[in-house]
């Protein structure tokens, strides 16, 4: 009798945990709070766009005309450098071989030349000009224009050189800030194919081998999305929030609009991306004061704008 009713009752009691479980499962689940909320646009009317952060000269990306080792490095990052200031040095040791042995030459060509300056000289002060042929004459003549040419080409090849040694001792084009150092002592300094660090958002890395600029007052490049950028007009308002605290908000002062309308590149942080997106870059500029950002930094930005409605009239 018991096995009878058994089955039954172990039916109904897993029909009972089974409508139970499905109706727990189905309880709301509380909503964690935002810990980091979004940014609210202080205007009635905006476009929202985001903003990086760069120097006012614009990000400098410092190369060298020479795949060489780097010898030494001068400063480090964050440090301030006027213009015309080494920043780092390649190895010199095979210029400086070539201009000894450019130095030489050009003591042999003026011995050379003094000779010819000689020689040439013993024919101009002939009273009979009869003494000698013309043939001699002018082969006197001709040997000591040339080596016055070898002298100046001597000359020449040693300034070239000089230059070369010049150009690899890096200077700073202005003064600014080391914002990064993207080489060490003992390696080979590459020659980097140009790649803007400002219009294509690349990251330094990509571009420069020291990026340096003008800090003071730091510049913001906004990309504003071509489905917005009719709306734009030059020298609207604009503040911009740190990312993960909209209570540091940056009023930015407008600079000046760069016109030509580029591909997006912000998807994946790739300098290089095939998009359909195109953005117009708007420059504005604010002073950093003891606000907490940095060269490099994202921000959401909000340019104040009319109502759409106020555009078709």
């Amino acid at each position: 009798m018991t096995r009878k009713y058994l089955l039954p009752l172990l039916a109904i009691l897993g029909a009972v945990f089974g409508l139970f479980t499905v109706y727990w499962s189905q309880k709301p689940v509380p909503t964690p709070p935002i810990i980091f909320p979004p940014a609210i646009s202080p205007y009635a009317h905006s476009i929202a766009a985001s903003g990086m952060i760069e120097a006012s000269s614009e990000n400098i990306s410092i190369g060298t005309p020479f795949n060489e080792i780097v010898e030494k490095i001068y400063h480090s990052e964050g440090d301030f450098v006027n213009a015309g200031d080494i920043l780092f040095e390649l190895d010199l040791r095979l210029f400086k071989a070539q201009r000894e042995t450019a130095l030489a030459n050009m003591e042999l060509t003026k011995i050379d030349l003094e000779d010819k300056q000689k020689q040439f000289s013993f024919y101009q002060r002939l009273k009979d000009t009869k003494a000698v042929s013309e043939q001699i004459y002018q082969q006197a003549r001709y040997a000591y224009l040339e080596a016055e040419v070898n002298l100046a080409v001597a000359q020449k090849n040693l300034q070239e050189i000089e230059v070369n040694i010049e150009r690899s001792i890096i200077r700073a084009p202005i003064s600014g800030e080391i914002l990064q150092i993207n080489i060490h002592v003992g390696e080979i300094a590459p020659i980097i194919p140009f790649i803007s660090s400002q219009s294509t958002w690349a990251t330094a890395q990509n571009g420069s081998l020291i990026l340096m600029g003008k800090v003071t007052p730091l510049q913001v490049r906004i990309d504003i999305d071509e489905d917005d950028a009719w709306r734009y007009e030059a020298g609207s308002r604009a503040t911009a929030y740190v990312r993960g605290n909209r209570n540091i908000s940056i009023p930015l002062r407008f600079a000046y609009i760069s016109p030509y309308m580029i591909p997006k590149g912000s998807f994946t942080g790739e300098t290089v991306e095939r998009v359909d997106t195109r953005v117009l870059e708007v420059l504005y500029e604010f002073d950093k004061g003891d606000l907490p950002v940095y060269t490099g930094q994202v921000l959401d930005v909000f340019i104040e704008s009319k109502p759409i409605n106020d555009y078709h009239k």
